[in-house]
């Protein structure tokens, strides 16, 4: 009973950070259309981000916090930059759906070589937040794991906010419903995709740094991160936030008890039958709807 209480607390934590990851898939797809297949790199930049300023510093916990802010900056701007040089010509020619993820492909593919030249292929991590652990019960946690936990929900909390209770997300959700009723009502669709990717490139990059600070990082682990993000994005329905999140909860848990009572190996292909089970049963996943 005990190793399935901490089991089933383990696949919670991990997923809530597979939910975090997936949100920034989802943002971009629900709002703009575009499937970001460069997604788990973006994820990585902002760790390997976080990862300098640890390295350089003696305080770590304040230089994590600044590695952080840096990487926010840093990933807005790199997405709203990319959407307007090079997503925004690719959307007026024709076919720009299939365009856009050869792009977005594409980068991907070249940042991570990128990130191979200058940081090499050995595996690197982030320090914890915090050291120790408490027991509540049978169930043993970390602190680190708690904090995890508590940047995740109030990242959720600060979306929800945003997109309920500001112009530019209020913009959004009306962009993610429908493009051509938001052009009538006077919308600037072109800056509203671009503040969509900035920060769908954010909320990716800080679920990169949690990532990194639990698990581990090389240049190449940005794709197994894109293929969980895109079974998630899918399995709770494409372009619907709460979707993701339930759907990354509900993997997560699968993954430690599939750990726990078979083995590792086993996490994939019962992450994928659960997923064609569901895609068979409702193709619009378990949540349809955008944003």
């Amino acid at each position: 009973m005990e190793s399935f209480l901490n089991a089933l607390v383990s696949g919670l934590i991990s997923g809530s950070l597979y939910a975090a990851m997936a949100l920034g898939l989802t943002i971009i797809y629900g709002i703009s259309r575009i499937f970001n297949f460069g997604h788990g790199v973006i994820a990585l930049i902002g760790a390997y981000i976080a990862w300098i300023f640890v390295q350089n510093s003696k305080i770590a916990d304040t230089s994590l916090l600044l590695g952080i802010l840096v990487a926010i900056v840093f990933l807005f701007l790199l997405g709203f930059l990319l959407y307007r040089y090079t997503m925004n010509p690719l959307m007026k020619k024709p076919n720009w759906e299939i365009s856009t993820v050869l792009f977005m492909l594409g980068l991907g593919i070249l940042l991570e070589n990128v990130i191979l030249q200058i940081f090499g292929p050995r595996v690197k991590s982030i320090p914890v937040f915090k050291e120790g652990n408490i027991r509540i019960g049978m169930v043993q946690i970390n602190w680190h794991e708690i904090i995890i936990i508590f940047i995740v929900i109030l990242a959720i909390f600060l979306l929800n906010l945003f997109f309920k209770h500001t112009r530019s997300g209020q913009a959004m959700r009306a962009v993610a419903q429908s493009i051509p009723g938001a052009k009538v009502v006077g919308i600037d669709i072109e800056k509203i995709f671009g503040y969509t990717f900035g920060l769908a490139f954010v909320v990716t990059g800080i679920s990169g740094i949690l990532l990194g600070t639990k698990y581990y990082m090389n240049p190449h682990i940005g794709w197994e991160w894109m293929v969980k993000g895109f079974v998630i994005v899918c399995f709770g329905g494409l372009g619907s936030t709460n979707g993701a999140i339930y759907a990354a909860l509900i993997l997560g848990v699968v993954e430690a008890l599939a750990t726990l009572f078979l083995s590792a190996m086993w996490v994939w292909p019962i992450w994928f039958a659960i997923f064609m089970i569901v895609l068979l049963i409702r193709p619009q996943g378990i949540l349809g709807g955008r944003v």
